[in-house]
């Protein structure tokens, strides 16, 4: 008798969810305490995805264009090697970046939008009962504030956390096809993952979060309207949008959310840090001091900005802005590149809102898509190796890019008599 598993059940997303579930809870727990676990739970991490890569690599040929968009950043990254102040530290962690990256896009291909909010909720909730199981609670010298962060060295990874875990959670709830018995509990996940956000008094989670389910909630009613309607109804959405924008700014809402939040109008000192980052980063505009070249032990300005915001460690900072810390590592070039990331989260949403079937799917990558936007601001998640964003965001990149083109080609075969 056979022991062989078929290859569908691993890589036909349709079929998989027996593999791609566990795989995304145990990558999420991966990236969530690998600082903890080391190089042990970051092989286990490469020996989920690459094998994919040798059992199906033809499935990286199809639609390559935003494979090979979303690899331009890492592939900048390796190649700074060149000009780096500390070289080895540069390969290593490009190749540690890229290769986050390759899985992401790898998890694209095999792994279903279904398959993935229900593997990240059970790794969500894993992660956050863990972190509860430490119970640790810190002063954030940043955030002026005392709040939980858990088995996290920050409050806010734990709120990111928490936020993802509540967004994907209250999608499966409400996904067609979810269980009946796993939507009550898909529900408590969400209430669990919420007083874990409060718990942390991370102010960005809390805005992205919000921002994500509205983005979600709005897909989800454009996306009942006739195609031919929707550039009407997005052309009038944005313009109340910005208009309730303008009258905001008028009667001072940003200092009422600031006031809410406990924050200054420094943002407790990011303004400064994205200042100084600037800075830094016009002494070498073009091309930068090479990814990971700049947060290094002896170098001044790295030693200063440690000993001004109280990091002890000497470890683990960064200028809390995505587009000013790749600017510093890679420069024009690298802002370039990011940037792109960042509009691609943005128009590949309008997209599949103007022209996908799958409702669902296309709801959920949007609501990720402004999670991910917005954090970009303030935090950086898609910039470094052996993170969540820089495995997700490529994931939801090629995931919109797909759902668009298989709408496309639909559209095509009907056509064509």
């Amino acid at each position: 008798m056979s022991l062989s598993i078929p290859r569908a059940r691993i890589l036909d997303p349709a079929s998989n969810a027996v593999f791609a579930v566990p795989a995304i809870a145990i990558s999420l727990f991966v990236f969530a305490y690998s600082m903890i676990y080391g190089q042990k739970a970051v092989l286990l991490f490469y020996a989920l995805w690459f094998p994919l890569l040798l059992l199906a690599p033809e499935r990286m040929m199809v639609n390559r264009a935003p494979l090979l968009f979303i690899l331009a950043l890492p592939a900048l990254a390796t190649i700074s090697v060149l000009w780096s102040d500390v070289p080895a530290l540069t390969l290593r962690a490009s190749i540690q970046y890229g290769t986050t990256v390759l899985c992401g896009l790898i998890a694209a291909r095999v792994v279903s939008v279904r398959s993935l909010v229900a593997g990240a909720v059970l790794g969500g909730v894993v992660i956050l009962q863990y972190s509860h199981s430490e119970g640790a609670y810190a002063y954030d010298f940043l955030d002026a504030s005392y709040a939980m962060r858990g088995a996290f060295e920050s409050k806010n990874q734990l709120g990111f956390y928490a936020s993802l875990t509540a967004f994907l959670a209250l999608a499966y709830a409400v996904m067609s096809g979810t269980p009946f018995i796993l939507r009550p509990i898909a529900l408590l996940i969400a209430g669990f993952a919420v007083w874990t956000l409060v718990l942390s008094d991370s102010a960005t989670s809390a805005i992205a979060l919000a921002a994500g389910l509205f983005t979600t909630l709005v897909v989800l009613g454009v996306t009942q309207i006739v195609v031919g309607a929707r550039a009407q109804i997005i052309v009038i959405l944005l313009c109340i949008a910005l208009a309730l924008a303008a009258i905001a700014a008028q009667v001072g809402a940003l200092d009422i959310i600031f006031e809410v939040f406990g924050k200054d109008p420094t943002l407790t000192g990011r303004t400064y840090l994205w200042n100084q980052g600037v800075l830094f980063g016009e002494e070498r505009p073009f091309a930068g001091l090479g990814y990971y070249a700049f947060w290094i032990h002896n170098r001044p300005e790295a030693e200063d900005l440690w000993r001004e915001f109280y990091i002890t460690g000497r470890t683990g900072f960064h200028f809390h802005n995505t587009l000013i810390e790749s600017f510093v590592a890679l420069g024009i070039l690298g802002v370039a590149l990011v940037g792109a990331w960042m509009l691609a989260l943005l128009v590949g949403t309008l997209r599949v809102v103007m022209n996908t079937g799958l409702r669902a799917e296309a709801a959920i990558c949007a609501g990720l898509a402004v999670i991910f936007f917005i954090r970009s601001g303030v935090e950086i998640d898609f910039f470094t190796p052996y993170t969540v964003g820089s495995f997700l965001v490529p994931y939801i990149i090629v995931q919109m890019s797909d759902q668009r083109r298989a709408v496309l080609d639909a559209y095509t075969r009907t056509a064509v008599p």
